[in-house]
């Protein structure tokens, strides 16, 4: 952001000030680094993105602390199977979209149910996967 093009918008009289305008450059040049910041904020709140100490503060939020060992791509994983399942409605007309690639839920209509996953689960099935029974969910 060029802040001469700002700064031409006073009027010749403040121009002139050179207080004023140390001032008005002084403001502007915050607006300008906050701007430049704004495209930066979300690789920071992204699950994708984040890494260390950063995808720590955002499982923390979660209420998901990493584990021992987890490596930054099994903890995301931790957290992407967290977030599906706050965002999930509960119906199981929409499991589907709920669950991983490869994950299956079967509902045996007599008040069980069985989650099959391809890939072992980073944290307590009861963490990450909902227990779906008929129409309501129980967590």
């Amino acid at each position: 952001m060029d802040l001469s093009d700002y700064m031409s918008l006073f009027p010749s009289y403040t121009r002139g000030l050179p207080r004023f305008s140390a001032l008005a450059e002084a403001v502007l040049r915050q607006a300008a680094d906050l701007i430049a910041l704004i495209p930066n904020l979300e690789s920071g709140f992204s699950v994708d993105d984040a890494a260390g100490a950063a995808l720590d503060a955002l499982g923390a939020s979660f209420f998901t602390p990493r584990l021992l060992g987890w490596d930054d791509e099994t903890y995301r994983n931790a957290l992407r199977r967290k977030l599906k399942r706050v965002n999930w409605d509960g119906r199981n007309g929409t499991v589907s979209d709920f669950l991983s690639d490869g994950d299956s839920v079967a509902d045996h209509d007599n008040w069980t149910v069985t989650v099959r996953t391809d890939d072992p689960l980073p944290l307590p099935a009861c963490d990450l996967l909902p227990i779906v029974l008929g129409e309501k969910v129980i967590s």
